[in-house]
Formats: structure tokens, sequence, C-alpha cells
């Protein structure tokens, strides 16, 4: 009996032993089906509003993320960088899930969040950190689509703020000016990592042609506005589950949440002063693979009808996204609708709704310009004739803006592509 149970102690030592001496091989990190950023740029009137004290939109999305993060499975990843107002808060990067906030990485002083380089840190942090099959991006903060500065991130004028891309930062946690990062470094900072699954622009006037062409080879798709948006910007508790979604028509889960929330929100007691019923915010959606397939068509297109400088194009009661000194980029598609000839504009129409897969259309929505409000009455009623995609129209009167809008479309890859010089522009 004795030598019977010695044999089976030795027999489990031994086994143990080997089992020591020989580990298993340490599972591989499950990689993420999806791992999404969100860049917020908050350093400016969207964290701290001195118009309207206490009033934080930065904040209340915050909020609104952490609720929709219930949404979010252990296959995804949701990442948000945060800089917003305060010297003793510096930059940094949470990972949201369940419920939660976890800080993952605190940056020991401020910067420009509108600075390239710290752009293409943050997102080269979130892939190394958080590798996934595929990545999304989600822009926060201010943009008003194409317009450029002449370098990366100058110096402007309170006054000249209107002359800018993305990602306002006032600079006032290091007594700075504001400071814009132009679409032009935002797309050579985007190339140097994985294609993007897609971006989504939560800013102002981002579905221009311009853009579109410049990102084209950043990501799959780019979702976002040609016009303002509310300054609440997207329902992120509804949101958050859209930005993950698997469906091939993702993008239209995205665009009509944020479409059909304001749709409704608008018509509550919290607007009823603003008389708002049937505002919503206009959404349009690229497919980038396809931009280089529309610059042609739209080339070939605008030999047919463009006129030479100093002639230009009436663009009188045709809608248009942005007002600063003058109006500027127009609704594309009713602008070729007016004056290319019809055959022609049909063949162009295939090619850009390829390029633009899916609209949102709304013939109105909120905007700080008195003179876009007043000009809804005149646009077309009809919603198909509606792009719901801007593109950039030299008119003479530019030329006495400060903005000098003909000379800075020059900047952009759009203006090649098109051969807007063969027109004297």
């Amino acid at each position: 009996m004795n030598r019977i149970i010695i044999f089976f102690i030795s027999l489990l030592l031994f086994t143990a032993c080997d089992k020591n001496e020989d580990p298993s091989p340490a599972p591989e990190p499950t990689q993420a089906e999806r791992t999404v950023l969100i860049y917020m740029s908050g350093e400016n009137n969207l964290t701290q509003d001195y118009q309207y004290p206490g009033e934080s939109f930065l904040a209340d999305d915050l909020v609104e993320i952490i609720e929709g993060s219930y949404k979010v499975n252990s296959k995804q990843h949701l990442i948000c960088f945060v800089d917003s107002v305060g010297t003793n808060n510096k930059p940094y990067i949470i990972e949201v899930s369940n419920g939660k906030t976890k800080e993952v990485y605190r940056y020991e002083s401020d910067f420009y969040a509108s600075d390239p380089a710290k752009f293409r840190e943050v997102l080269q942090y979130t892939i190394d950190n958080y590798p996934a099959k595929e990545y999304g991006l989600v822009l926060w903060g201010h943009a008003s689509g194409w317009i450029v500065h002449n370098d990366t991130v100058p110096s402007v004028l309170k006054t000249r703020e209107a002359t800018r891309g993305y990602g306002k930062d006032e600079g006032w946690d290091t007594n700075g000016s504001s400071k814009w990062m132009n679409i032009t470094q935002m797309a050579q900072a985007l190339e140097t990592i994985p294609k993007l699954k897609f971006i989504f622009a939560d800013c102002c006037n981002f579905m221009c042609v311009e853009v579109g062409y410049e990102l084209r080879n950043c990501a799959e798709y780019l979702i976002g506005s040609p016009a303002e948006i509310p300054g609440e910007g997207a329902p992120y508790h509804l949101m958050i589950e859209k930005l993950f979604s698997t469906s091939p028509t993702f993008y239209k889960d995205i665009c009509n949440c944020y479409y059909d929330y304001f749709l409704d929100a608008y018509t509550q007691p919290d607007y009823s002063d603003w008389n708002l019923e049937g505002y919503s915010v206009p959404l349009s959606v690229f497919r980038l693979d396809q931009m280089e397939n529309l610059a042609d068509a739209t080339k070939q297109l605008m030999q047919k009808f463009m006129p030479k400088y100093p002639e230009q194009l009436d663009l009188t009661n045709l809608p248009y996204y942005l007002y600063n000194d003058r109006r500027v980029i127009y609704d594309v598609k009713t602008v070729f609708k007016k004056y290319a000839p019809e055959s022609d504009y049909n063949k162009w129409l295939d090619v850009f709704n390829t390029a633009v897969p899916y609209q949102a259309v709304s013939q109105r929505w909120m905007s700080i310009f008195d003179t876009i409000r007043n000009d809804f009455y005149t646009f077309p009623k009809e919603t198909e004739s509606w792009g719901t995609v801007s593109m950039f129209f030299p008119q003479t009167y530019y030329n006495s803006c400060y903005f000098d809008y003909n000379k800075r479309i020059r900047k952009l890859q759009w203006y090649n592509a098109v051969d807007w010089a063969s027109y004297g522009w």
C-alpha cells in the first residue's frame, strides 16, 4: 500500500515539475473589431462660453458619451482625446466603457490640439495601444470646410478667425492666440497611419468636395454636414452605438440618428421661441475612393458651360452653406443642375451618386448668420435638387474680400483636379 501511495505522489510531482518547465505559450492579445477615437478640440467656447457662463458643450457631450458607452462591447474600444480649458487640466486620453471612464494618458504640458503633429501623435497612440481590425475617427470641435491658413498652425487675430480649417484652439492655457489646423495638413497627418474606416466630422461645413478630395487617401468614408451644426453637436448617447455598427451602410445609421434627433428636438418646448419646426442638420456621406472619379466627371462637366474670367456664374437664389463677409460654398448639385446641359448633367449625376451614397436633406438649419436664415425662402423647395455637398465657385467680388477665397482655393488639390486655372481663376 505504501509503495502505491509513494508511486502516485511521485507521479504528481513529476507532472507538476514538467508543467513548470514547459509552460504553455501565452495567448496572443485579442484584436478588437473596431477602435473609435473621438478627438475633442475643446479649448474654445465649446467648453467655456463667456456669453453663456456655466455652459459647456464638451462636458455635456462627455456625459452623453459615457451614457452611450453601455452599448460598447468587449470587442470594441471607445477612446477620447480631451483638450478643454484650464491650466490645471492638461490634455488627456481616456478609455470609455460600460458607463465608466479610465484615464490612460495625461500630458505634462498644454499644447495646441490644432497642431497636426500632436493630432497625429494622439492617433498613433490610439492605434498602438488599442489595435483593431479597423478604426474610426470623430472630429469634435470647430471647423469651416476647406478654407485654409497660409501655414500649419498660424496665429491669427480674433477678428480674422474665419480663415480656418479644423480644431480651433484659443490658446487660453498658454496665453497664446487662436490657431487652427489646415485640411491639407490634416490629410498629411492621416496619410501616415493605417487608412480609417470612417471620419465622422461633428463640426461645421466639412462636407465639401475640396475636403473630400484632400482626404481621399485617409479613410473609406467621410460623414458630416456642409452647413453649420448646432453647438451641442451629435447626440452621443444615441450615436455611440452607430459608430460601431457593422452594417455595410452604417453611415446611414449615423446620418439618420443625427438628423432625426434634431428634427424632433426642434419641435420641443426648449426651442419654442425659435420657430424651428422643419429644421434639422443637413448631412451627407463621401465614399472617398470615388473622389477622383467625381473630380474627373466634374472637370468634364465644367467644360460644357463654365464661363471664363472675368465672367462668372450667377449664383443668386441658390443654396449656400457659409457666410463670412460674402456668401461662400454653394450646393454643388443645384449649381450644376441649373447650368449644365441636361444629358451631361445626368452623366455627372451618376458619378456623384456613387461618390455620395447617402444624403439627409434639410433645407433649413440653425445658423448664426441672419443672412443665411433670411435666404432660406429663396432656395429650391424640391429636395431632389439638393446635393447636401458644397463646392466653391470663384466670383470676382471675392477678390475684394479679406479672406481672398479665389487665391486660397489654389492650395487645395481639387483646384488642379478640376482645372480651375483654365477658366482664368
